[in-house]
């Protein structure tokens, strides 16, 4: 079981949110592969590129949600989530406070509550992740 949570732990690590602007050598998973972080994810990908936009204009992170969920009319439109995903397509690049960063539709394979790791099935989201390079 320690072994499960060092990985889980390392993973974690190597996947960055693009509201964390600590990060200089992030590595984002590529189409197809698995991973687990900590970040943000949104229902749409319009939502997420609002996120993005808001973060562009100085807008805080927890402010950047509160404006998107809002707009959506859904307090659980964007949030920051701890989750296992697999990653499907870039959606939109752009810059965030000179980083790249990208809108990525991704399949939620589970999530974490704070005390368990839950099992999901079929859940899309839209992850914002920093870093990648596709465009560089």
């Amino acid at each position: 079981m320690r072994v499960i949570w060092a990985v889980m732990t390392a993973a974690m690590l190597t996947w960055s949110p693009a509201w964390a602007d600590e990060s200089d050598n992030s590595v984002v998973p590529k189409n197809g592969d698995a991973a687990v972080g900590v970040g943000v994810i949104c229902n749409t990908a319009e939502e997420a590129q609002e996120f993005v936009k808001l973060r562009s204009n100085g807008a805080e992170a927890q402010d950047a949600i509160q404006s998107v969920n809002a707009g959506a009319n859904d307090e659980r439109a964007c949030g920051v989530a701890a989750i296992a995903f697999v990653r499907d397509e870039t959606v939109h690049t752009t810059t965030l406070h000179d980083k790249l960063v990208q809108v990525v539709r991704i399949n939620v394979v589970a999530g974490f509550n704070g005390s368990a790791w839950q099992a999901a099935s079929g859940v899309i989201q839209y992850a914002v992740l920093e870093g990648g390079g596709e465009s560089i």
